[in-house]
């Protein structure tokens, strides 16, 4: 199968649902709705402005945990060290410069301050829309595409997925966010993008439909678990529920925010805003102004 997502094991989720109610490292990632959980095939990422700080998996009949070694290196350090024949003279620096153990109410803060040096204004802008929609389902979606002739990457990914109520159930939409001065805008590229989406969609159409029904049960477990500190869409527990979950290449979409006014309003030769430009383009592959959202900033951006 190329594509799968959800926590499927019995045994993974009641373990699980067991360490939430456990002072510790789950519990509190449960009770910062800051963080967002993407949920793998039998393991999930904690995301903090799109870098992992936990990956989170079922081994030997325990939940484990980890995280990149550059983010345990402590984001608050100031003093100089000195450079002394050759070596650093860490003294007593060394000792802070590492997290070494996970301690409540100080390391998970610090875990996030440290991965938000390498985050970007795209990855903070996906971060901020997703932690503010409760209807997201997922960020970060690699579909395998090494087996789709005339497409330009083995793994293209989307940003952002969602659920979306209609008259006919539940449709799962995905959405693509640039920052208004990403070149692909402007250089056409964007189409190719998101027609390439539009073919691994089309593919792998029933894979798709039933991972994200299992990540609306895990999602929905998850928020009972945090003790109301996170919450679900309606949408997304109808679907936890059995309601119909439509997939269709259709429903992919632009989201482009971070930009001016001057910039919103700035004009080519033939007066047309890069927003003019960017919905004229898309339509040679069917996406609708409705599906298109321009917004200067991605605070308060919903989707």
């Amino acid at each position: 199968m190329s594509f799968r997502r959800g926590i499927r094991g019995d045994d993974f989720r009641r373990a699980l649902e067991t360490l939430a109610q456990q002072d510790g490292w789950w519990k509190d990632v449960l009770a910062d709705p800051t963080l967002i959980i993407g949920i793998r095939d039998e393991y999930l990422n904690v995301y903090w402005q799109g870098q992992s700080i936990f990956k989170v998996s079922f081994k030997g009949g325990k939940v484990t945990a980890s995280t990149h070694e550059k983010y345990l290196l402590n984001p608050d350090l100031k003093d100089q060290v000195s450079l002394v024949e050759g070596k650093f003279a860490f003294g007593e620096a060394e000792p802070r410069m590492l997290t070494r153990e996970y301690k409540r109410g100080e390391t998970l803060g610090r875990l996030k301050r440290a991965a938000s040096l390498y985050s970007g204004q795209e990855k903070e802008g996906v971060h901020e829309i997703a932690t503010a929609n409760d209807s997201v389902v997922d960020v970060e979606i690699a579909i395998n595409a090494s087996d789709i002739p005339d497409i330009k990457r083995n793994l293209p990914r989307m940003d952002l997925a969602n659920f979306e109520t209609t008259a006919n159930g539940v449709d799962l939409v995905f959405w693509e966010a640039k920052t208004f001065s990403n070149p692909e805008l402007e250089n056409g590229d964007i189409v190719g993008q998101i027609a390439d989406y539009q073919k691994v969609i089309d593919l792998h159409k029933t894979e798709i439909e039933d991972s994200y029904r299992c990540v609306a049960k895990n999602l929905a477990d998850m928020a009972k678990w945090s003790n109301e500190h996170r919450n679900v869409a309606a949408a997304i527990r109808a679907v936890a529920d059995g309601a119909k979950l439509n997939v269709s290449s259709a429903n992919v979409g632009l989201l482009v925010y971070d930009f001016t006014a001057i910039q919103r309003d700035r004009k080519d030769d033939d007066g047309k805003t890069l927003k003019h430009r960017v919905i004229e383009s898309l339509s040679k592959v069917g996406v609708g102004p409705e599906r298109i959202k321009f917004k200067g900033t991605s605070k308060g951006l919903t989707i």
